[in-house]
């Protein structure tokens, strides 16, 4: 009855879960089963997908797509949890962002489009998933003269001590799921 898999949604049973998916279900359950803390806030929630990027030669990390609606829950006990996870999976960072869709523009005025799901704002919320503990205090567009964007986000340097490390890991999962050059560094 209490299985890790039920820690994984899936949107069909066409969708077969991966290996990866299947080892981020069972240290999710390992950690509602063992770590007293964390048990009741993790019972209810669940995750969609896991997928792994490289960072470096090194170095990866990896992003858990969770439902948008179970996010705020996850954001609850994201350090806990985050940290109980990157000592599960020794040298890799884990994000936590939230499956959204961008819907793309109707030709027709008669269907409307939501805010929410307009590609500028999905990104923007991807941004601050993908960086949570720290707030975004600043964002800047480079245009270069070959019309290439870059994008400089400044971070809350509260939270400098946690999150040193892991700005590379940030920069390079937001060109992997946005498309979009970018570098993440902390404000003066």
């Amino acid at each position: 009855m209490f299985t890790a898999l039920r820690k994984l949604k899936k949107r069909s049973e066409a969708q077969k879960e991966t290996e990866l998916e299947n080892t981020v279900a069972h240290a999710i359950f390992d950690i509602e089963v063992n770590n007293k803390d964390l048990k009741y806030a993790l019972q209810p929630i669940s995750f969609v997908s896991a997928r792994e990027i490289k960072i470096s030669k090194t170095r990866s990390a990896i992003i858990i797509f969770v439902p948008r609606r179970e996010l705020q829950q996850y954001q609850e006990i994201h350090t806990k949890l985050v940290r109980e996870l990157e000592k599960k999976f020794s040298g890799k960072h884990i994000l936590i962002v939230a499956q959204r869709r961008a819907l793309q523009k109707r030709t027709s005025s008669l269907i409307h489009r939501p805010r929410a799901r307009t590609l500028k704002v999905v990104n923007e919320n991807i941004m601050k998933d993908i960086c949570y503990p720290a707030e975004i205090s600043g964002l800047r567009t480079r245009v270069k003269t070959d019309g290439s964007e870059h994008l400089k986000i400044f971070l809350d340097p509260s939270e400098k001590v946690n999150l040193e490390g892991k700005l590379s890991t940030f920069s390079v999962a937001y060109r992997k799921l946005t498309g979009k050059t970018s570098s993440f560094q902390f404000a003066e």
